[in-house]
């Protein structure tokens, strides 16, 4: 039942759209096309698999989104991101799109924190690899949903190993992992205590340095990548207020970054999705490079 829960949650997250296939189509100004990649492996498990999208216009100066799906650390999948992806190529037809599955959360197969953040790794490097192949730029800018927004911070002020992500941005994306009232709080949207989600995920039940260190907001610093925030004000599942603090720190530090609230649960409707991805993609224009 609790899987059927995880697997609605996801879908709540993001509209989904059909699988593509790989694709290319001609562009006929050009010794290029715009291009698509489903399902391209960089590891050997089964869920250690991107889609690309590139552009026709592209070179070695071409920036990359990477896209990090949602579903409570434990569901989800890559193709929850296909209508945000339409409305990215909308609004800024030049810049590549990698959409990642990871290996999810379970007690059971021993997969936990530091396998997801190996497998982000494991992604950026395997595109690294082939920006020759690919003709685009190591330059990222880094995006998750709900779970995927966590994510997505964690690995840009805490990780980074490859020294090339140079902005974030989070969707409803939970910044406190260290949140007892949170942890020790039953959610019907979750189906159950939100305390066991959490300890498949980091791996282990509560302690106070364990859940720090994967909390973003207890690893950025004035140095941390520009940030964009996007929250609900009526989110059931993650707080808003875990936004907000964050934002406050942000301000605190000085770190260039912008807040957006919306009057929404967990999840946009087609208009403020729209204005999401506007205000994203005018972001990570700026801050990209």
């Amino acid at each position: 039942m609790k899987k059927i829960i995880y697997i609605l949650i996801s879908i709540i997250l993001l509209s989904s759209c059909s699988k593509e296939d790989n694709t290319t189509t001609k562009n006929p100004t050009g010794n290029l096309a715009d291009t698509i990649m489903v399902d391209v492996s960089y590891g050997n498990h089964p869920m250690q698999k991107y889609d690309i999208y590139l552009p026709a216009v592209r070179n070695s100066t071409t920036p990359v989104i990477l896209m990090i799906h949602g579903g409570a650390w434990k569901a989800g999948q890559k193709e929850d991101f296909n209508y945000y992806i339409s409305l990215i190529k909308k609004n800024w037809r030049n810049v590549a799109i990698v959409n990642m599955n990871y290996r999810l959360a379970s007690n059971t197969d021993n997969i936990h924190h530091n396998e997801i953040m190996d497998d982000i790794n494991m992604a950026v490097g395997d595109v690294i690899d082939k920006l020759n192949k690919y003709q685009i730029s190591s330059k990222m800018g880094v995006v998750g949903a709900s779970a995927g927004g966590q994510l997505a911070m964690i690995y840009a002020y805490k990780y980074n190993n490859h020294n090339n992500i140079n902005c974030v941005a989070s969707i409803f994306g939970p910044t406190l992992i260290k949140d007892w009232s949170w942890y020790n709080s039953t959610n019907i949207w979750l189906g159950g205590k939100v305390g066991d989600i959490l300890t498949e995920y980091v791996g282990q039940a509560w302690n106070d340095a364990v859940y720090e260190s994967v909390s973003p907001y207890w690893n950025i610093s004035s140095n941390s990548q520009p940030t964009i925030l996007f929250h609900g004000n009526i989110d059931p599942i993650v707080p808003v207020y875990q936004s907000q603090w964050m934002n406050g720190k942000l301000n605190t530090l000085n770190v260039t970054h912008e807040y957006h609230e919306y009057f929404a649960f967990h999840g946009f409707d087609n208009t403020q999705s729209e204005d999401v991805i506007l205000k994203l993609v005018n972001f990570f224009k700026i801050h990209i490079n």
